[in-house]
């Protein structure tokens, strides 16, 4: 009977530990105004409320899934016509481990704001605040938009000029990653 006892008190506690590490802290959310984006090594972003983001982070917090990264700005064309094809991988893909993540390259935040929203880019959206300093910038030659890039599960960068949203070979190259 005691071991009885002593086995189900081990497994309450086990069982409580493992709950307390299921749940995630979530950072406080700091304003772009008040972090530190003295360092150009990562990408600093901002969401529609000037939160503040590094794209390291991001990619921490989606761990265990791909992450498709589209580089694009209001007043690219080409950027524009792939946002349709974008929408169509989103539906394709919202219930498999795939997050899209838009980055704007935009100067003028309410450019970037009213044309995120015209796409519907209300979630994942970002604007780069050190474009084109930044080191994955630099490391990659993002000197052209759209770009679009693409990181593993791990959230390494696989490929830093993955295929647009209109090229179906996107697509077999997404399934391969999910089937990792």
């Amino acid at each position: 009977m005691k071991k009885i006892f002593i086995l189900v008190i081990a497994i309450i506690i086990t069982s409580c530990g493992e709950k307390t590490n299921e749940t995630t802290e979530k950072q406080p959310t700091v304003k772009f105004a008040e972090a530190d984006i003295s360092s150009n090594e990562i990408v600093h972003l901002t969401d529609f409320e000037d939160n503040y983001y590094s794209l390291d982070q991001i990619l921490a917090d989606h761990k265990g899934k791909i992450v498709y990264l589209d580089v694009w700005a209001s007043w690219c064309g080409p950027c524009k016509v792939m946002m349709p094809y974008s929408e169509k991988l989103q539906e394709k893909y919202k219930d498999k481990e795939v997050v899209f993540l838009f980055v704007s390259i935009d100067q003028d935040i309410r450019k970037w704001e009213q044309s995120a929203k015209s796409f519907n880019l209300i979630e994942n959206s970002f604007l780069a605040r050190n474009y084109p300093k930044a080191k994955l910038f630099q490391d990659n030659n993002v000197s052209s938009i759209p770009r679009y890039m693409l990181f593993d599960k791990n959230g390494r960068l696989v490929d830093d000029n993955a295929r647009r949203p209109s090229d179906k070979d996107l697509e077999t190259t997404i399934d391969a990653f999910l089937a990792l």
